[in-house]
C-alpha cells in the first residue's frame, strides 16, 4: 500500500501547506528545457542526465564504481553539474535543498519515453505512451501478462499510476497480495478499472514530464515512469523496455523492505545494456532473465 502524502504546516518560518480535498492528480510538463547529448559522456550518462531524476552518477573506468551516495560534501557539486533547475541552486545548505538532493540521490528504478507530445493534452498523450511501452515491454516477458496501467484516484498519494499484471509471475505471491476487486469497487483507489483487475498484481508508479531534448535535430518531451513499489518484476521489465530503463545499482521496496541489488547501474535501450563508463560499455540483454518462470532470474 503506498502511503498518503501528509498534509502538514511546513515549520520553516517561510511557508505553511494546508490539506487539499483529493482530486486525481494530471501529468504536466516540470521544465521546458532542452537537454542536448554530449559526445564526452557516455550513452548511460546523457539517458541519466536527459531524465533530470538521477543523482550520484559519472562515468568511471569500472562500471560497478559509477554511482555514489549523498553527502554534504557532494551535494553542492551535485548542483553544479544542474541535476536541479529552476533556481534551487540557491538554496544550497538549507533544509529544503537538503531533501531535493536526498531524494535525487536515492532515484528509484524508472523507463524514460521519448516522443513528441500534443501540449493540448499533455496528460492523456503522456499516460497512452507509457501504457503503450509497458504493453510492449510485457509482450517480451514469459510467464507475465499486462493487464493494464490504472489511474490513481487521488493526488495525496505517492503514485499517480498502478501498474498490474497477471499470469504465473504474479501467482508466486499469495492471494491476499492481489488485487482483491469486490475491495477495490469500496476503496476506489483507482480509476476505470473493471473485473480484469480481480486477482492481478500490481506496480506503484508516477508518471512525469521533466523536460526536452533534442533528438536529430527534432525537440522531443522525456516522458519518466518511477517504479515505486511492487519491485519483483521491474528487472525484467527494464530488459524488456521498449524506451530507456534506468536502473540504480541498490534500491529499497517498501512493500517487502527488500534491497535489490546488482553490480553496477545501467541503461537499457534498443536491446543493450548499457554503463556508465568511459569506454561506452555495452553488452546484449541477457535473454535468460525474460523466458525464466522465476522471479529475479
Amino acid at each position: 500500500m503506498t502511503l498518503p502524502k501528509l498534509c502538514t504546516t511546513v515549520l520553516l518560518g517561510l511557508s505553511a501547506a494546508a490539506c487539499t480535498a483529493p482530486k486525481p492528480p494530471v501529468i504536466e510538463r516540470e521544465s521546458a528545457e532542452v537537454y542536448h547529448f554530449d559526445t564526452n559522456k557516455s550513452f548511460a550518462l546523457n539517458v541519466a542526465h536527459m531524465s533530470r531524476k538521477t543523482a550520484g552518477l559519472s562515468d568511471v573506468a569500472q562500471a560497478e564504481h559509477a554511482q555514489f551516495k549523498a553527502n554534504r560534501a557532494l551535494v553542492g557539486a551535485e548542483y553544479s553539474a544542474a541535476f536541479l533547475t529552476g533556481g534551487v541552486v540557491e538554496l544550497l545548505g538549507s533544509m529544503a535543498s537538503q531533501s531535493v538532493a536526498d531524494k535525487k540521490f536515492a532515484w528509484k528504478p524508472a523507463h524514460v519515453y521519448v516522443t513528441k507530445l500534443n501540449e493540448a493534452d499533455l496528460d492523456n498523450h503522456a499516460f497512452n505512451v507509457v501504457s503503450t511501452g509497458l504493453a510492449g515491454a510485457f509482450e517480451k516477458i514469459s510467464g507475465a501478462e499486462f493487464v493494464g496501467l490504472y489511474r490513481i484516484s487521488s493526488d495525496q498519494l505517492m503514485n499517480n499510476v498502478s501498474i498490474l499484471y497477471k499470469g504465473p509471475l504474479c501467482e508466486l505471491f499469495p492471494a491476499k497480495k492481489r488485487v482483491n476487486y469486490e475491495r477495490l469497487k469500496e476503496i476506489k483507489t483507482l480509476m476505470n478499472f473493471g473485473a480484469e483487475v480481480d486477482g492481478a498484481c500490481g506496480i506503484t508508479a508516477h508518471i512525469s514530464v521533466p523536460g526536452k531534448m533534442r533528438d536529430n535535430g527534432q525537440e522531443k518531451d522525456v516522458i519518466h515512469l518511477e517504479f515505486q513499489r511492487g519491485f519483483s518484476l521491474v528487472d525484467k521489465l527494464a530488459l524488456a523496455t521498449t524506451g530507456y530503463a534506468l536502473m540504480p545499482s541498490s534500491y529499497m521496496d517498501r512493500n517487502t523492505w527488500l534491497n535489490y541489488k546488482v553490480k553496477a547501474p545501467y541503461v537499457v535501450h534498443d536491446n543493450r545494456m548499457w554503463f556508465f563508463t568511459h569506454e561506452n560499455t555495452s553488452a546484449p540483454v541477457p535473454e535468460k532473465v525474460l523466458t525464466s518462470g522465476r522471479l529475479g532470474e
